[in-house]
């Protein structure tokens, strides 16, 4: 089912209690911005050059063990490693393996391209959670205009056959632009046939982390026609008769969330109530941490204070943000499910309304409207 990623009712407790808490069950290692892909719509990747211009160093293997150890002190369970391309990390291995015997749920985000032998049977050793990786394309051809990587189709479908042979649980991730929706319905298919869930995502972030400029810009659809392979990406992959009942919650005002929470903001009060800045968080190569990663600010120095206190100075302030009234009073926002971080990517601002994703909503609509007409 797309965007499905429903927890157990032990998981969902858990979450429940450490957002009431402000325990950071949650947390995100970012590794690296490096990648061995340069797809056009990313919104974290850097060069070497960038990363070896930087004022601020990588963090080490022990700096994120160090942290680990305060976090895990302070309640957190689930942790994710991702980049850029966290395998490109050349001290993943170790780092994998000590987190792992730390007692850590760890998943990892990859393109998975860099999976070989080796790689399989660390995994197989030490079983994650979950590999989500995150396919591009069903073909070379798309690989290599998206992701200006040759030959990256063959190398990742491998490696899947590989994991799932060892035993080893896969998610998949579509993200979606101009450049591979032509393999939407391939991708769809591939996901199926191998038995794996599949996650799909039409929304392409501004990529402001990496470009402060690109404020409500990206390689990705005009609004309507993102709503447009939404809905018919949905189809494919659920039925019509699941599609039906969707287009009518359409219609509603009340659809899921797209990703991987529910929605990220109160409707009464407008304030952020995902597990950003409540039980999660996210700590960049660089050593700062934020909400999520699609967040840039606010965000805390770990380079000047410890864990703990950099955990309790982002809940303060998670706690004043908001959305705008506009937002917060729109009857749309139940499709929508704006979050701080879209509005910040796409106005400059938390509190900014992200126009892009109300004529999505809309457009969203008009097709449910269309397609099944009361």
């Amino acid at each position: 089912m797309t965007g499905s990623n429903r927890n157990e009712p032990i998981t969902e407790y858990m979450y429940s209690r450490a957002s009431r808490e402000r325990i950071p069950l949650s947390g995100t290692f970012e590794l690296s911005p490096l990648c061995n892909f340069s797809c056009r719509m990313c919104y974290v990747r850097k060069t070497a050059q960038e990363v070896g211009e930087s004022p601020r160093p990588a963090m080490t293997a022990d700096r994120w063990l160090g942290i680990a150890r305060e976090a895990g002190k302070r309640g957190m369970l689930y942790l994710l490693l991702t980049g850029g391309e966290p395998l490109l990390w050349p001290d993943f291995p170790a780092l994998y393996e000590e987190l792992s015997k730390m007692g850590f749920v760890i998943s990892v985000n990859t393109n998975g391209s860099l999976i070989g032998p080796r790689e399989t049977e660390l995994f197989r050793r030490f079983p994650p959670k979950r590999l989500n990786v995150t396919l591009y394309g069903a073909c070379d051809g798309t690989y290599e205009r998206l992701c200006g990587a040759k030959g990256a189709f063959s190398k990742v479908d491998g490696a899947i056959k590989s994991l799932k042979a060892a035993g080893i649980s896969v998610k998949l991730n579509g993200s979606f632009t101009p450049d591979n929706v032509c393999d939407m319905e391939r991708i769809v298919d591939y996901a199926a046939e191998n038995g794996l869930p599949l996650q799909t995502s039409f929304y392409m972030f501004p990529p402001i982390r990496r470009d402060e400029t690109m404020t409500g810009r990206n390689e990705r659809f005009t609004p309507e026609q993102a709503a447009k392979y939404r809905l018919r990406c949905y189809k494919r992959q659920n039925g019509e008769e699941s599609y039906g009942r969707y287009t009518e919650s359409i219609r509603r005002g009340l659809i899921p969330p797209p990703g991987l929470d529910e929605s990220c903001v109160d409707p009464l009060d407008g304030r952020i109530r995902c597990r950003a800045g409540r039980a999660a968080f996210w700590i960049t190569w660089d050593g700062y941490m934020t909400p999520c990663g699609l967040m840039p600010r606010p965000a805390a120095d770990l380079n000047e204070t410890l864990f703990e206190r950099a955990w309790d100075e982002l809940v303060k302030i998670c706690d004043r943000l908001a959305l705008s009234g506009t937002c917060v009073s729109c009857p749309n926002q139940k499709v929508c499910h704006a979050c701080g971080a879209m509005a910040l990517a796409e106005t400059g601002e938390h509190s900014g309304i992200p126009k892009y994703l109300c004529r999505m909503t809309e457009e969203m609509k008009k097709i449910a409207e269309n397609e099944f007409p009361r």
